[in-house]
């Protein structure tokens, strides 16, 4: 009789663990949404940290024209390339950090995904900016973001700090490693 009890016990708690875990699809797909969610907070990170940035003493290096779609009115659209590498490379850092901890996405995959999501985001905000600036429909300035060379700097330079990200060492392959 007292082992039947016991087993009974056992068998509760067992119960009582499995009712308590979520399904795995929930927990992955929770994961990639929030790593999603906090690549967009890092692009829009980067974007503000260039605009506080555009008026400091750091610039160096060649001019960037439109890298600022916003000020192109006052003429002040053109950043150096040192300030888009404070403003991009840690914005790609993050969101890289988030990407591995919050997905199973490789290095290669992670970097290819986030820099999709970076283009697509300074492109389309590129021609919100222009059509917002010069006050005209969103349509004519879809095309015209494509040859704009300041937003493929800027994913370049996302992407980098995705990839530096992605080359830190792995604290599961040191946990697999040690034993």
């Amino acid at each position: 009789m007292i082992i039947s009890a016991m087993e009974a016990v056992a068998a509760a708690q067992r119960a009582h663990r499995t009712e308590r875990t979520l399904p795995r699809w929930l927990v992955t797909s929770a994961g990639v949404v929030g790593a999603f969610l906090l690549a967009f907070a890092a692009l829009f990170a980067g974007v503000g940290i260039l605009y506080l940035i555009r008026d400091g003493g750091l610039g160096f290096g060649a001019k960037i024209h439109n890298a600022l779609p916003l000020e192109q009115l006052a003429g002040q659209d053109s950043q150096p390339f040192s300030h888009m590498a404070i403003a991009w490379i840690p914005a790609g850092f993050v969101a890289g950090l988030a990407f591995f901890s919050l997905t199973r996405f490789g290095v290669l995959a992670r970097t290819a995904v986030l820099t999709g999501l970076a283009a697509v985001s300074l492109l389309l905000a590129g021609a919100v900016s222009d059509s917002i600036a010069v006050n005209d429909p969103l349509s004519p300035h879809l095309a015209s973001q494509l040859t704009r060379g300041a937003t493929w700097i800027a994913v370049a330079l996302f992407a980098l700090g995705s990839l530096c990200a992605g080359l830190l060492p792995s604290r599961r392959r040191d946990a697999a490693n040690r034993r």
